[in-house]
């Protein structure tokens, strides 16, 4: 049963205007200049299996003009400390979800089961450091709250169900992988910045090889393009990591783009922030140029 959506806010968003020039990959990338817009932000639950009468929490952010439009999902990391699960909340990612609402984006920061205050279970816990590792059944857990979300989302008028992405950070990003393994019905592409799991210490991941075979399972079935983005001062998942995620991957049959940026900040993990969206916007706007969804010039 559908839960009942609160009257929405409305808010006024000015980018910057200085265009940023990057060298990725010998391709130089100028970020697209993007208007004023006044957008509508709202709070609401999503109803998920084994997320109970709770749902999961949600943030909704969109522009204030006739849609429908496409859908943008956003799902977050998961904190090394599991007492910080509960400490998290959509709000935190809202400078990310206004920027692509300000590109054409019904977007919603989703906060999958054990994470904020969702209802359920924690449903993704690898085992990570154990001797019994289970990082492709978490990513299978992540997948399936991202995959109602999607179901839900679909249905109201505010949405168009034929262009829907996700996009998706650390174990975020990992769940958006598997969830291309098994994606909706819908084509859509998916993105990853600095996706993995397992991180509990600066450049030290438990069971690593673990992880590896779980990217490389889930590029047997995954047949949708991806953005695959990490900085070289990623302090959870190296360079050397990154580079054996994406061969795995691909070597599996998985379709991704990989593009390393330059550092970022003490720990360029946290690129996908408010302080980098100078550095990722253009990426994201030219990966999406490329898959015909940009919405800039609509």
């Amino acid at each position: 049963m559908a839960l009942p959506l609160p009257v929405g806010v409305s808010v006024w968003i000015r980018p910057k205007l200085a265009c940023v020039l990057l060298m990725l990959s010998a391709l130089e990338i100028c970020s697209h200049p993007v208007t004023a817009q006044r957008l509508v932000e709202r709070e609401l639950r999503i109803p998920a299996p084994g997320a109970g009468e709770r749902g999961l929490e949600a943030l909704m952010v969109s522009p204030d003009e006739p849609g429908p439009h496409p859908l943008a999902l956003i799902n977050h990391g998961a904190p090394r400390v599991m007492a910080d699960h509960q400490k998290m909340r959509p709000a935190e990612m809202l400078p990310q979800a206004r920027e692509f609402a300000r590109r054409g984006w019904t977007t919603v920061i989703v906060m999958r089961r054990g994470y904020g205050d969702s209802g359920g279970d924690f449903a993704e816990d690898a085992r990570s450091c154990s001797g019994n590792p289970e990082y492709y059944g978490a990513g299978v857990e992540g997948a399936n709250d991202l995959r109602a979300a999607i179901a839900y989302f679909s249905r109201l008028p505010e949405v168009d169900a034929t262009r829907i992405i996700s996009v998706g950070v650390s174990a975020g990003g990992f769940a958006t992988v598997a969830l291309t393994a098994n994606p909706p019905r819908v084509w859509w592409p998916g993105i990853s910045f600095a996706g993995g799991r397992g991180s509990r210490a600066s450049d030290e991941v438990c069971n690593l090889q673990v992880l590896i075979n779980a990217f490389r399972e889930f590029g047997e079935s995954s047949h949708v393009p991806m953005l695959w983005v990490y900085a070289e001062n990623d302090h959870f998942f190296s360079p050397k990591m990154a580079a054996e995620f994406y061969r795995a991957f691909t070597e599996g049959g998985g379709r991704a783009q990989f593009v390393s940026t330059g550092p970022f900040g003490a720990d360029g993990h946290h690129l996908f922030s408010a302080d980098g969206i100078p550095i990722w916007t253009p990426i994201v706007d030219t990966f999406l140029k490329s898959q015909n969804l940009n919405l800039l010039n609509r």
